[in-house]
């Protein structure tokens, strides 16, 4: 055998050594780091019936100016989707939410907005203040004993607003007549519930809740 052919044949199995290595077995691991590191439930599986049980009830939202009642309260935080084949990086989620109680049902609520543009619902603990909302929230998680808490919020999906459009002033490419609306549409709405199954509800409960505790 020739050096240059011994060469080739050399360079042969490097090549495929690192098309095997690519290609089957970096997906391989990266599909097994995902399924250890992150927490993640059926959620496509019960989306459906979850859903459907998704009623919108009447909500007010409070101001921050009675000292009798706790105040209003908005937060940041992110969900882990799992890992990128670039960089190797972690792919993260966002989550922002705003907390209220409200009187009527004497219970506390959390709108979820998932993934969306920080920057559009930076104020929106401002902009929800004193507001009577469609409120979009599971039945079962109305009637459970167990939501409702400061510590457990009954978690809303979809809100719109009940004497006027929830909306802020803007001159942004999708505003209309100078507002730009802060209602969820149909589709982030849908992502908004999908998300919160499948990533942020607690394994123990969504197993308990839709797979009778297997």
């Amino acid at each position: 055998m020739s050096l240059k052919s011994g060469l080739k044949k050399q360079m042969s199995k490097q090549a495929l050594g690192w098309i095997v290595g690519v290609f089957v077995l970096f997906p391989l691991f990266l599909l097994l780091y995902n399924k250890i590191t992150v927490r993640k439930n059926d959620g496509k599986k019960y989306f459906n019936d979850y859903f459907s049980k998704i009623k919108p009830f009447i909500l007010s939202v409070p101001s921050n100016e009675n000292d009798n009642l706790p105040n209003v309260e908005a937060n940041y935080d992110s969900y882990r989707k799992g890992a990128s084949p670039i960089g190797f990086k972690g792919l993260m989620g966002d989550i922002q939410t705003v907390t209220f109680y409200d009187v009527g049902f004497k219970k506390f609520f959390i709108i979820y907005l998932l993934d969306v543009d920080y920057q559009k619902y930076a104020n929106m603990r401002t902009n929800l203040r004193k507001k009577k909302l469609f409120a979009y929230l599971n039945q079962d998680d109305l009637n459970n004993t167990l939501y409702g808490t400061k510590a457990k919020p009954i978690p809303v999906f979809n809100f719109r607003g009940v004497n006027e459009p929830i909306r802020i002033t803007s001159e942004s490419e999708g505003s209309v007549n100078g507002y730009e609306t802060l209602e969820p549409n149909d589709s982030q709405y849908k992502h908004n519930v999908l998300t919160y199954l499948t990533y942020i509800m607690p394994k123990e409960e969504f197993k308990q809740r839709f797979e009778g505790g297997k």
